[in-house]
């Protein structure tokens, strides 16, 4: 291959790749909050295709059998986890309301011994019951904020048929993406979403892994301590692990809040027991997992975090960790390997022969 042709392919193929990343930012600027719906399709999918392969490979059954065993027990899980602590979150809530006052009192008083304390007191306001809604408008409000989401409810079918649809046959969507590009690129563009698909079927393998120990591990530790709902304070840190770096923190806001119904002495204790499990997962557990599984820069996911955050809120900041995750695979196939690796391969292919020529 001359020169000149060899530098005109790599600049046709930089070309592309500039060209394909601007028309993808300018739709995901158009629609963003439609791809992010489809890419939590795609994540279901892959959760669902894993358990599915690994049942099939197993159990020898037909795909479609295995696919549908797999969604009754996932979405039963989710149920079945629901009815067990929604009963026992509604039945504390009024209790919450009435220990709530009791607590900011014991607050006060232990503030007061102190004298940055005490100025702190003089902040606090005087009716703590105002702060606690009767139930009937704490569920009129909830019924507002639902019914004011647009399209909540259909965003949720559209991600569960997405997933379905991809798990059901994935193979259909693989290769009638890969037809969009030429016939000599086809083969390489597999071998890219074969990658994406094992980077986001091990990434979500060692979050789940991570939510599973921090799950357990804080309802353990909050039953010990003898707090209050420590089953669904346990639920809610599973769930919220899901976000890297924000979502575990996030969850011990109830568990501190829940503390101050008993006492402010549980309340700093739940700091520091949730703290030391945080500790622990984040500087132990964690780095154990992802260095088997996908490990992801944290200064970079932080901030990925907060732009995906900031443009499109909740579902942005859910979807911010694997979406980071398929960047950096599509990166590191489509330029590192196929452009800049490829350009050093050639130099170096270019001394073998000029030292060839030599001798």
């Amino acid at each position: 291959m001359s020169p000149t042709h060899s530098f005109a392919k790599r600049v046709a193929l930089a070309a592309f790749i500039v060209l394909l990343i601007a028309s993808g930012f300018f739709l995901l600027a158009q629609a963003a909050y439609f791809f992010l719906l489809v890419f939590a399709g795609i994540l279901l999918a892959v959760l669902f295709c894993g358990l599915t392969d690994w049942v099939v490979g197993h159990l020898k059954m037909k795909r479609w059998l295995a696919l549908l065993l797999v969604t009754l027990l996932v979405f039963g899980l989710l149920i079945g986890s629901f009815m067990l602590v929604a009963p026992t979150i509604y039945e504390q809530a009024d209790q919450m309301r009435e220990k709530i006052p009791q607590a900011f009192n014991s607050l006060k008083e232990w503030l007061s011994q102190y004298s940055w304390g005490s100025r702190l007191v003089e902040q606090l306001p005087e009716d703590y019951k105002r702060m606690m809604p009767e139930q009937k408008e704490m569920l009129q409000r909830i019924t507002g904020a639902f019914s004011s989401t647009l399209s909540i409810l259909a965003d949720f079918f559209i991600v569960i048929i997405t997933a379905l649809f991809f798990a059901a046959n994935p193979t259909l969507y693989t290769h009638g993406f890969v037809k969009l590009f030429p016939v000599h690129r086809r083969t390489r563009m597999l071998e890219v979403l074969n990658s994406c698909y094992y980077t986001l079927k091990m990434w979500l393998l060692g979050m789940l892994s991570a939510m599973a120990i921090i799950g357990v591990s804080t309802a353990i530790a909050y039953t010990i301590i003898g707090l209050p709902l420590a089953l669904a304070l346990g639920l809610i840190s599973f769930f919220l692990a899901f976000i890297p770096n924000i979502g575990p923190w996030l969850a011990g806001v109830p568990a501190v809040l829940i503390g101050l119904t008993v006492s402010p002495d549980m309340a700093l204790l739940v700091i520091i027991v949730y703290g030391g499990i945080q500790m622990v997962e984040s500087y132990v557990i964690t780095p154990i997992i992802f260095q088997k599984t996908v490990d992801l820069p944290p200064a970079l996911l932080l901030f990925f975090q907060v732009l995906l955050g900031i443009l499109q809120g909740g579902l942005g900041l859910l979807m911010s960790a694997p979406i980071l995750a398929v960047l950096l695979v599509i990166i590191d196939e489509l330029y590192v390997k196929d452009v800049l690796e490829s350009e050093k391969r050639d130099e170096f292919e270019k001394a073998q022969e000029s030292g060839k020529a030599e001798n």
